[in-house]
């Protein structure tokens, strides 16, 4: 699930909090019970007063509404906004915008805005139903913390958003900080996969960890060696088939994280990326991404 350019239009209300952090002023907005189905990664919503679920997706630059969804919710077309869709294989198109009247995560309200609407992959049937995605248009606004163990995703404001701000998560123990670049609301960081370096997007709406078949041709990897590993086909949000690859690797390190011989996904992935850390990255750790500081948190 990758780049929606354009999607939900935000207004923040005011947060309460608790929390100092040098010379910034940390405010937690929200904490919302997060779901781990087989890799989908979800929480509840209000989408004009009605429960919804939604996946949460750092990879994607904006929200999508379902068609399922449009129906259960009854939400009128938006005829003023129309969204460019590019899925993984990296063919746009023009898809139309529905009216939101009012969108709540938690006790944080984020008013009216528009969303596109389209089909997601694959999603699981629970209670209330997964109707759609969240993308950076909403989450990059916060600092979210993912604690996938407890089941809960906590955002935060952070207040001034600078890379002068010195952050620190209220964790108890060790934690590793890694850099961060944010391009288009979504984060990136460097990699380094047998010996080769590359940027890997943090991609919580991805089921695995993905390494693009360009990357994979840089480490001498073709065509003929990938056909030998075992594999199959998938679909992003333009539902097009992609071929995939399982692969053995010698030895994957980022940010003091260190995988002796791990076996990543390799498939094509037309993005401004060699890598995405999937759904799976997240539930291993406790993560930290702060928007405002271009930092990386992982305990």
């Amino acid at each position: 699930m990758k780049r929606l350019i354009g999607g939900f239009l935000t207004s923040l209300l005011a947060v309460t909090g608790y929390a100092n952090a040098g010379t910034c002023r940390m405010t937690q907005a929200t904490v919302l019970p997060l779901r781990n189905d087989g890799g989908y990664l979800s929480v509840p919503v209000q989408i004009n007063g009605q429960a919804a679920s939604m996946i949460v997706d750092t990879g994607s630059q904006g929200s999508l509404m379902t068609p399922e969804g449009i129906r259960t919710l009854r939400l009128p077309q938006d005829q003023n906004r129309h969204t460019v869709m590019q899925g993984p294989n990296g063919a746009p198109r023009l898809v139309p915008n529905s009216r939101i009247a009012d969108l709540r995560l938690g006790k944080l309200a984020l008013g009216a805005g528009s969303m596109p609407v389209g089909s997601l992959p694959g999603s699981p049937m629970i209670r209330p139903p997964i109707l759609g995605l969240l993308g950076a248009d909403v989450l990059d606004g916060y600092d979210l913390e993912f604690d996938v163990p407890h089941q809960q995703l906590i955002f935060w404001k952070i207040l001034p958003s600078s890379s002068d701000c010195q952050l620190a998560p209220s964790w108890k123990g060790k934690w590793n900080t890694v850099p961060a670049r944010v391009i288009d609301g979504r984060m990136m960081v460097t990699f380094t996969l047998d010996g080769t370096h590359g940027t890997a997007l943090l991609d919580s709406g991805a089921r695995s960890h993905i390494i693009s078949t360009d990357f994979a041709y840089r480490l001498g990897l073709t065509d003929e060696l990938l056909a030998l590993d075992p594999g199959g086909t998938t679909a992003g949000v333009d539902l097009h088939e992609r071929r995939y690859h399982w692969h053995h690797f010698k030895r994957f390190s980022m940010g003091g994280t260190v995988w002796e011989n791990p076996v990543l996904t390799v498939a094509p992935v037309h993005d401004q990326t060699d890598m995405l850390l999937g759904s799976d990255w997240f539930a291993k750790h406790d993560i930290w991404l702060s928007y405002a500081t271009s930092q990386i948190f992982v305990r």
